[in-house]
């Protein structure tokens, strides 16, 4: 068996020597629409030459620090100032960015290689301590330490080269060092950030530079002129991330041309905008589950039987005709399709009324109950509605909170979060999905659950230890199954993404889960 597994290693090692080797690239994911040519605000302006720009989102920023946020406007945001080791492509694959190369230098130890001459935003050079430090803090943050399992340690073997020290195979560690939460700070600044508490001034190693923030209003970027990848250079000069939190009004400034594009554009605002020659719709199709998700460790929700009555209980096609004007797919799983180990509906689960009422009762329900129903942003807002008479119809009261979520995380850690309105964006290997979300090890990350199986993670442990893809599909598939079957959350449709843009607007990148390569933008 060991001779077998150096054989896979080297295979391995090949694989990734020849799909390195290209260097600093960019993205070349693309949304399914094209840009028109030519337009003017209804102030009669002209977008011609215009490089400071305006994105209008429905969230407020929550940090600068990149491992304490997985929340998709924020990692908009931040992915623009900070730099990680790869980035990924069109197809969710990994390509070389602060990386120029990976070595492998033995079962248990893989080298980077980084690019030389790199600069952070106050001149001073990225070397390998900053990656080191960068690293080893994500590995030891319970919301990333889950997504490099496999890893132990980061270690500076010169100033141009990071050792991985592991436990043994790690097969998805360079997509994993694509996560916007591996980004690279300075060894210096994450420590002085560490002591005082205090992230508002970044040090930047993107793109773009932080102007300023304004609280509850924008954030403004300009553009980094020493950053260190030409094919990723802005091509504007400057963002201002505007929060609004009205889908209308963001959709309005848009048609008005007092922003250039809608990020995380509302669904229920296509009609409004179709057939209007200044704007473009850009749509592609989604890899976030929504879910009706729930504290497991909370009664009623710590019974199993409670929780597939959930799953029972929605009518996903009437809730996608509802929320997201008929376009998305239902989900009866944790993950896309696009998403290694995907099994399309493991639990069995159908619209099943009587069904989830018949399990309630045996749970001791049979009156129903009252909970809470938080939700924090927008997308959950127009869907508690929904949910909120689904779950009367048998026999549960449903209060539905909002708050602004800034608060979710620290909320949902303190137990604070009986029900809510969660979604998930997934990247393409279950390897870096599932050990966030439903491991023991997650709890205090990105477990909001807190579900998880000694038997579960040994499967997702086992599904990391090999190179076979066969093997780990059947491994996920298992595990998969496993989470399904005992209802760790009610997943409920992958809705389509869009952003709404001037016509004009070039550049627009649009991925499954709706992230644009904002520095891509330019009339």
């Amino acid at each position: 068996m060991k001779t077998k597994f150096r054989v896979v290693s080297l295979v391995m090692a090949l694989a990734m020597a020849v799909g390195v080797l290209a260097g600093c690239s960019g993205s070349s994911s693309s949304s399914g629409s094209t840009a028109a040519s030519g337009s003017t605000t209804t102030s009669g302006a002209s977008t011609a030459g215009k490089t400071d720009l305006v994105i209008v989102m429905p969230e407020d920023l929550e940090t600068f620090d990149p491992v304490n946020s997985s929340a998709r406007c924020t990692m908009a945001i931040t992915r623009m100032l900070y730099t990680t080791l790869y980035v990924p492509d069109a197809e969710g694959q990994p390509q070389p960015l602060l990386a120029e190369s990976m070595d492998v230098i033995s079962d248990t130890e893989l080298h980077f290689n980084l690019v030389k001459g790199a600069k952070f935003s106050d001149g001073s050079e990225i070397t390998a301590d900053d990656v080191v430090a960068s690293l080893n803090r994500a590995l030891a943050s319970p919301n990333f330490s889950t997504l490099m399992g496999a890893i132990e340690s980061f270690e500076k073997v010169d100033d141009y080269t990071v050792k991985a020290v592991t436990s043994g195979p790690a097969p998805s560690i360079q997509l994993a060092l694509s996560h916007n939460g591996t980004s690279i700070l300075p060894a210096e600044y994450i420590e002085e950030a560490e002591a005082s508490g205090d992230w508002s001034n970044p040090i930047c190693s993107g793109p773009y530079v932080l102007d300023h923030r304004t609280i509850g209003q924008e954030v403004k970027v300009v553009k980094n002129e020493d950053y260190f990848c030409t094919e990723r250079a802005a091509q504007n000069t400057s963002i201002t991330f505007k929060y609004v939190p009205e889908a209308s009004s963001r959709t309005i400034m848009v048609e008005t041309g007092e922003a250039d594009a809608n990020y995380m554009f509302a669904a229920a605002d296509k009609d409004t905008v179709a057939g209007n020659s200044d704007l473009t719709l850009h749509t592609n199709t989604g890899t976030v589950v929504s879910y009706f998700g729930f504290d497991t460790t909370m009664a009623p929700f710590d019974d199993v039987r409670v929780r597939q009555a959930m799953c029972y209980a929605f009518d996903r096609e009437a809730i996608i005709d509802m929320v997201c004007e008929g376009l998305g797919k239902p989900s009866y799983t944790i993950m896309p399709p696009s998403t290694l180990g995907y099994v399309e509906n493991a639990g069995g689960y159908s619209y099943d009324p009587e069904k989830a009422k018949e399990l309630l009762a045996e749970a001791g329900y049979a009156d129903g109950f009252t909970t809470d129903l938080l939700v924090f942003n927008d997308a959950g807002a127009a869907a508690a509605p929904v949910l909120q008479n689904y779950l009367a119809a048998v026999g549960i009261t449903a209060n539905i909170q909002r708050y602004e979520s800034s608060v979710r995380m620290d909320m949902l850690a303190n137990h604070e979060v009986p029900t809510f309105f969660g979604s998930w964006g997934a990247m393409s290997d279950a390897d870096l999905v599932l050990p966030r979300l439903f491991t023991e090890a997650a709890i205090g990350g990105m477990n909001f659950s807190f579900w998880y199986d000694e038997e579960c993670t040994a499967l997702l442990e086992d599904a990391r230890n090999t190179y076979d893809t066969e093997e780990r599909v059947s491994l996920y598939n298992e595990a998969v199954t496993m989470i399904d079957q005992d209802a760790a959350w009610a997943p409920l449709y992958i809705a389509d993404v869009f952003a709404l843009t001037r016509a004009d607007l070039q550049g627009v990148v649009l991925d499954g889960e709706g992230l644009i390569d904002f520095w891509a933008l330019h009339y």
